[in-house]
């Protein structure tokens, strides 16, 4: 039943008005003309006579870039650089002297935009500092809810102001006109922004007229002041995101790395507040919901600034001197200083000062954060808040508050005082790798017991989890969390006192370094030795294929300290995948001096975002999941870097759009790699192709499109690739290991089906913090070495042929006799000789525990090896690495006629799980979807929660006693446990030459 105000509102709007009024002056289109009165004609800076003569309005050109770099080159000094530097070729650039803006040029889609017109890059002028992914208007979170502009008009009033006016409709509602205007003018810090909407349909239509800023998590942050908000905002899913709604007089938000950005939205209307929801992946900003009735619009008009730092107080104060001329409001400025035992080593991250509205004795839920900031080197801060309120200012360090004062009725310029820093260690480590060149390393420390744990907890103001210690953001530069890089074989970090285990950790195959110590003195000097362990095989490379770094939407990693992380766990050839770009990590690792040593393979990630894609008998709209794809060529001149739009096609289309968007030289070598196929979505968003299907793995898949959802998998949409024409898919995705079993057994159905693709095993690592880079890796025997002479074309083949195995720390080596001798595994059939043995070599470096070997023949484990008295006691040092080697005859494995194929693994046991119900069905999929969650050893109907049907599949705690095998493992490899697995053998058993699947009931 709708409330009476809702009523209330249809009724109005059927009436052809609106709950706003019908008294606002709209432009309607005109961009000529469109000289109405606006309320963002109050705002006035000051400015040096000159500063008009640096107004910019131009559309990018190839010449705007220099090729291998996002950087912005000599002659075009104000094209924006930074983290998330997107303009290239035919967007629009808009500049003043103080602020440069890219706005996306018509046709140029990116992420959630359907044809450009959304803003890319918002920079301070000469900073390089853009944080922004994308700000798009929208007027709603469904599809259709954003704006598809076709048309862009230059308004050059030099020296006044520069514009670009875009004409549009909401996405496939003709009846739906859009217009928007970006401005710029002499000495404003960021950008006028003017958006109308009309209603030239019969019905009303309830809109918010928004902002939509896409930040996509382990990026900038949002921060609004209201109560009990700040950096903290109501969780909230599509079908409640209702509820999420709050009002603000500013939204700022805040990316936390190198180098810092951060940004205000302030509006400029009649509705001093904005109203919206905010989330580390989306937020929107805008007018009030409000209901529009046929021929009535509404006119959103707002100002967009962009600060040189990257805290919230930068872009605060830039929003409380918006408001103090827009609508009269005071504001005064807070002063003080905090006492550090000596200045930070970087950005001084470690340390930052919260203020907002309320007192001690209150619930801090209750107060209104209205700022953040963070000291100088020499310890200042200064920050405006509102005039005439209580204020409580807390100094966070490490990651936890310890100290607080309260200001009562602050009506006037403030002078805090000083706050001191309890005590901490300047920690330096020395590691020693010997037979290496230049030290790469990683060192992470670890509370030594739950006290310390409980003591050392902090997070980023309670965003991006908690680590014990905070040594500094997540998904910034090292330190991040409770980890850091040593580069040239020492680094330097402050950190708090207390009682820690300091690992220091070079990959799966270099022995494990440990000191245990108490930081306690001022300073604090280690020593570590690692070295490398003959495991890996030889004519083998390591390599992780799912990589990613700044430049993807999603990550804030800077480049540097991504190829570092590469190093520090010495793998040798890395693909870029970054979501939705192409980019070439190879400069920076020239840069880095390491050339001789590591390969990089310019590669793409392709994201779906925009919902479309309707499987049978389903009715909400899907997207087709994630795929990379390499090698490909990088452009940055280009949209994407190169990248071709990859929206609203099925898969196999993607693929030869992919595949035509590559040079003629590398169209035969491109590989294709299905991404964490049984994922759960994101923010509505489907990350795997099948999941998104909900294809049932209990059932053969149709020879043909026969209108289910399977057919859709097979189906050729093009007449080229095939849905499922990919060559590879992840098996191991992520260093948790936490979806290992539903990828482990969808891999297995589509072994099973005769869809011959290589398994894969990727970090997909976006930061230091979220999965180790190259944990888990793939040993391919590609024949070629990384380095000057690395052969991408054989590494491919390689892959493509399944000659590779993954691993996060056990090495399998595995050969069955065939007619011809031993052969590897791999995706050509075999034909096993008479009385053939499978032959097999099982090691891992001491600190690696392996429990069993496991044989597993058309998705059935057959044999298990328990190997666990040979696990050495010595977990740091060099000896012990066999775990097993043997044989074992075909004949008593593979029982079955016909043909078979078969997979070794080899690590720890695999969790319990089971398979209760498929998605959106009631019968089971074939796809592990329960674990053992109440830890009684049996998964049952009461390991499911509460209000479900199955689920969850939960990752098992990391264990606290260093008598469990994995207790080191765990430290290192954060949430995992040990495995690794080949690709299959193909039995032809019959010796037809060719490979007959056994299909779905073979086990």
């Amino acid at each position: 039943m709708p409330s009476p105000l809702r009523l209330l509102a249809l009724c109005l709007a059927l009436a052809g008005l609106t709950l706003a009024g019908c008294k606002k002056e709209s432009c309607l289109g005109n961009n000529e003309g469109c000289r109405v009165d606006s309320p963002c004609d109050k705002l006035s800076y000051a400015c040096e006579a000159a500063s008009g003569s640096l107004l910019e309005l131009r559309p990018l050109t190839p010449e705007d870039r220099r090729a291998g770099s996002n950087s912005p080159i000599a002659g075009a000094a104000t094209v924006p650089g930074g983290l998330n530097a997107l303009g290239a070729r035919g967007d629009i650039l808009l500049a003043n002297d103080r602020a440069v803006a890219v706005i996306a040029g018509i046709g140029n889609t990116n992420l959630l935009d359907p044809n450009g017109g959304s803003l890319l890059d918002l920079s301070a002028r000469g900073k390089d500092n853009d944080g922004i992914n994308q700000v798009m208007q929208i007027v709603g979170i469904l599809p259709g809810d954003a704006v598809r502009y076709t048309s862009a008009e230059f308004i050059d009033d030099r020296p006044r102001s520069v514009a670009v006016q875009l004409r549009g409709t909401l996405d496939g509602k003709p009846e739906f006109p859009v217009y928007t205007r970006y401005e710029m003018r002499p000495c404003e810090p960021g950008l006028r922004v003017r958006t109308e909407i009309i209603n030239t349909s019969v019905d009303p239509q309830l809109w918010t007229l928004s902002d939509g800023y896409y930040w996509s998590g382990r990026e900038a942050l949002p921060f609004t002041p209201s109560e009990g908000a700040g950096y903290k905002h109501p969780s909230f899913g599509l079908t409640n995101i209702g509820d999420a709604f709050r009002e603000f007089p500013y939204l700022t938000a805040t990316l936390a790395s190198d180098p810092g950005a951060s940004y205000a939205a302030v509006a400029c209307g009649e509705a001093k507040m904005l109203q919206g929801f905010q989330s580390d992946q989306i937020s929107s900003a805008g007018l009030p919901r409000t209901v529009v009735g046929p021929r009535d619009y509404l006119v959103f008009e707002r100002f967009l600034a962009v600060s040189e730092r990257g805290d919230v107080a930068a872009a605060a104060d830039l929003a409380l001197e918006a408001r103090r001329q827009l609508h009269g409001e005071k504001y005064v400025t807070l002063r003080g200083m905090v006492n550090r035992r000596a200045a930070p080593l970087g950005a001084g991250r470690e340390v930052s000062v919260l203020v907002s509205q309320g007192t001690l004795a209150a619930d801090p839920n209750t107060r209104t954060p209205w700022t953040q900031v963070t000291p100088d080197k020499e310890g200042r801060f200064q920050a405006r808040v509102p005039a005439g309120n209580d204020y409580v200012v807390e100094l966070h360090a490490f990651g936890r508050k310890v100290a607080d004062r309260q200001l009562d009725k602050v009506n006037a310029d403030t002078d805090v005082g000083t706050l001191a820093v309890p005590s901490n260690t300047r920690l330096t480590v020395n590691v020693r790798e010997a037979n290496s060149g230049t030290p790469l390393t990683e060192v992470f420390v670890v509370p030594v017991d739950p006290n310390v744990q409980t003591e050392n907890e902090g997070s980023l103001h309670g965003r991006f989890g908690t680590c014990a210690p905070w040594l500094g953001p997540p998904p910034g530069p090292s330190p991040a969390c409770n980890r850091f890089l040593v580069h040239n074989g020492t680094a330097t970090v402050d950190a708090p006192m207390g009682r820690f285990h300091l690992y220091a950790f070079k990959g799966p195959f270099w022995t494990l370094d440990r000191e245990t110590v108490t930081l306690g003195a001022e300073t604090t000097t280690l020593d570590f030795d690692l070295r490398k362990l003959p495991l890996q095989p030889s004519g083998t490379v390591g390599a992780d294929l799912h990589v990613h770094g700044s430049a993807s939407f999603d990550s804030s990693l800077p480049d540097m300290d991504r190829v570092l992380s590469f190093a520090a766990t010495d793998l040798e050839v890395i693909v870029s995948t970054d979501h939705d770009v192409i980019y070439d990590y190879n400069q920076v690792v020239r840069g880095l001096g390491l050339e001789n040593s590591m390969s990089t393979v310019v590669g793409l990630e392709t994201t779906g975002h925009i919902l479309w894609m309707k499987r049978p008998d389903y009715d909400i709209p899907l997207v087709v999941g994630h795929y990379n794809f390499w090698p490909l060529q990088y452009d940055p001149t280009k949209p994407r870097n190169g990248a071709p739009a990859d929206e609203r096609i099925e898969p196999g289309e993607l693929f030869d759009r992919v595949k035509e968007s590559a040079p003629t030289a590398l169209r035969d070598q491109l590989l294709v790699q299905l991404n964490h196929p049984w994922s759960d979505t994101e923010f509505g968003r489907d990350l795997g192709f099948p999941r998104a299907l909900a294809l049932d793995t209990t059932k053969n898949l149709p020879s043909h499109d026969d209108g289910t959802s399977a057919g859709m998998y097979v189906r050729t949409p093009k007449g080229g690739f095939a849905n499922n024409g990919q060559h590879a898919q992840e098996v191991m995705n992520g260093t948790q290991n936490d979806m290992l079993l539903p990828y482990r057994a969808f891999w297995f159905y589509t072994l099973s089906q005769g869809q011959l693709v290589a398994g894969t095993a990727n970090s997909d690592s976006h930061s230091l913090t979220d999965n180790t880079v190259g944990l888990p890796r793939n040993i391919v025997y590609a024949n070629t070495q990384a380095g000057p002479n690395f052969d991408t074309a054989r590494f491919n083949a390689a892959l493509k042929a399944g000659a590779s195995f993954g691993t996060n720390g056990p090495v399998i080596e595995a050969t069955v006799d065939g007619t011809n001798g031993p052969q590897r595994f791999g995706l050509a059939p075999l034909a096993p000789a008479a009385n053939a043995l499978l032959r097999l070599k099982v090691s891992a470096a001491p600190w690696v525990p392996v429990d069993e070997v496991r044989i597993v023949v058309n998705g059935a484990v057959v044999k298990t090896l328990d190997v666990r008295a040979t696990n050495p006691t010595d977990k740091f040092g060099t000896d012990g690495l066999v775990r097993y080697e043997g044989t074992l005859p075909l004949s008593e494995l593979v029982t079955r006629a016909g043909d078979a194929w078969l997979v070794v693994e080899a690590g720890h046991r695999l969790p319990l799980a089971a398979d209760f119900g498929g998605l959106g069905a009631d019968a089971p999929d074939g796809i592990p979807d329960t674990g053992d969650n109440n830890g009684d050893g049996v998964v049952d109907t009461r390991d499911i929660a509460q209000g479900s049907k199955y689920g969850p599949l939960r990752t098992p705690p990391p264990p606290s006693s260093e008598a469990d095998p994995v207790f080191h493992f765990a430290q290192v490899v954060t949430g995992g446990y040990p495995m690794a697995f080949t690709n299959p053998f193909l039995l032809d058993r019959n010796g037809n030459g060719r490979f007959d699947a056994p299909g779905v009931a073979a086990p």
